[in-house]
C-alpha cells in the first residue's frame, strides 16, 4: 500500500486487514497509542471500536505496538483539557475528543505545551510568496 498520507504502522495495518480498518481506528482513537491484547479486554482502548474489528486486529497483530495518528492538529487546547480532566475524563478520553494525541492531552494537563514564538530573524512566508511573484 503506498498511500504518502498513512504512517508505516498504519500502512503495514492497512495492508494486513485494509483501510477500512485504519479508517475507523484514525477516526476513534486518534492519537493514541495501542498495545494490541492477546484477548479481547474492556480497559484496553481497543474496546473503543467495533467489537469485530478488535478482534481482528487482536487475531492479526497479538501483542504489536502501535501508535494511531491524528490527522489534524488543533490549536492549543490547555483550557478545554482542563475541563475535560476537572470532570474525571482521563487523558484518553480527552485525546479523542479533542483530536489531539494523549501525549499532548499530558502535556497541555502537566503545562509543558508553550505559544509558539516567532523568530524575529526569519522572513514571514505570506512576505517570501509575495516577493516570487
Amino acid at each position: 500500500m503506498s498511500d504518502p498520507f498513512l504512517t508505516e504502522d498504519m500502512a503495514s495495518i492497512a495492508d494486513v486487514v485494509g483501510r477500512d480498518v485504519v479508517d475507523e481506528l484514525m477516526a476513534k482513537l486518534p492519537g493514541i497509542e495501542v498495545k494490541v491484547p492477546l484477548h479481547w479486554t474492556q480497559d484496553n482502548p481497543l474496546s473503543r471500536i467495533d467489537r469485530e474489528t478488535a478482534d481482528l486486529l487482536i487475531r492479526e497483530f497479538p501483542g504489536d505496538k502501535f501508535y494511531i495518528p491524528t490527522r489534524l492538529r488543533q490549536a492549543n487546547n490547555k483550557a478545554e483539557a482542563l475541563r475535560l480532566a476537572n470532570q474525571g475524563q482521563t487523558s484518553i478520553d480527552i485525546a479523542i475528543q479533542l483530536r489531539v494525541s494523549e501525549r499532548y492531552v499530558r502535556m497541555l494537563l502537566a503545562g509543558k505545551v508553550l505559544p509558539r514564538k516567532v523568530d524575529a530573524r526569519q522572513m514571514d512566508i505570506e512576505d517570501l510568496l509575495g516577493d516570487v511573484g
